[in-house]
């Protein structure tokens, strides 16, 4: 074997390498945009889900004035 050859032999190792290098890296990159899509899916609903409880909360926060106004109101009349 000569050493161009030799030289293209490890060339095409070194070439074969990166390609599969490459392959894993995307296929690690489109696992990784699942994950991000996902995540952003599961923070939307969150978002959602807090957005319902700080409605329910403000209501609730409503209701409980009224029942002490109430409360307080039936004290005044015996």
């Amino acid at each position: 074997m000569t050493k161009l050859d030799k030289a293209l032999s490890e060339l095409s190792d070194t070439q074969e390498k990166l390609i599969s290098d490459f392959f894993n890296l995307k296929k690690d990159f489109a696992f990784k945009v699942e994950e991000l899509q996902a995540m952003y899916l599961e923070n939307k609903n969150l978002h959602k889900k807090i957005e319902m409880l700080e409605k329910e909360n403000h209501s609730l926060k409503q209701q409980n004035k009224m029942l002490i106004q109430e409360a307080e109101e039936m004290l005044l009349y015996p």
